[in-house]
């Protein structure tokens, strides 16, 4: 749980002329790295942390599984970078949840005192989180010590957060804190790395014989 046009707006292909042989997006959106870039970064961070918000405030299984399909509607049509961001959505949605799942069958956390099955609602943060790595925090994907620290600390504050506005909490407060610190540390920077491994061979022009 963690916490701009420089150029014409593009069509599916990427380029003036909407060639499709060079196109992997589903929207229409400005080209990163011009003044336009710093727009949609704040819209994406801040679409993300009203989603965020709202699923932790609410920790409904219904509520979240309806904010994040409307989330991540908005996003793909707005702001999304096609088939590249949509692997990386779904790879970090699995990768969430199959760690959520280790956190909690190892008791690091529990739900009211007893250990269970991570909440739908938690899960769902995951693909929320995943629309920003592109977008939000692409600045840091060339920055890998700046990421692991932001990593390390904002989601520690991320998960302080989820357990006092929710029944969730850590088995063993300080030793599970340091171990989400360690672990975001880890996994923010290689999950960014990741997503920019994706959008440079989403932009990789197919090969002609």
């Amino acid at each position: 749980m963690p916490a701009s046009p420089s150029q014409a707006t593009r069509g599916r292909s990427g380029n003036p002329g909407g060639n499709p042989a060079g196109g992997r997006r589903l929207s229409m959106v400005p080209h990163p790295g011009g003044s336009g870039a710093m727009f949609t970064r704040l819209a994406n961070g801040l679409l993300f942390n009203a989603s965020w918000l709202a699923i932790v405030i609410t920790h409904s299984a219904e509520i979240a599984c309806g904010i994040v399909l409307a989330h991540l509607a908005l996003h793909f049509a707005w702001l999304g970078r096609g088939w590249p961001e949509l692997q990386l959505v779904v790879g970090v949605a699995l990768l969430g949840a199959a760690l959520d799942s280790l956190l909690y069958g190892t008791g690091v956390f529990l739900q009211a005192g007893n250990r269970v099955p991570p909440p739908v609602w938690m899960v769902c943060l995951w693909p929320v989180f995943a629309t920003t790595l592109m977008h939000a925090f692409a600045g840091l994907q060339r920055r890998p010590v700046v990421a692991a620290l932001l990593g390390g600390v904002g989601g520690a504050l991320s998960y302080v957060a989820g357990v006092n506005l929710t029944t969730v909490e850590f088995a063993a407060p300080l030793p599970g804190l340091v171990l989400v610190t360690v672990l975001w540390a880890v996994l923010f920077p290689s999950l960014l790395g990741v997503a920019a491994w994706l959008e440079r061979r989403g932009n990789t022009p197919a090969r002609t014989p």
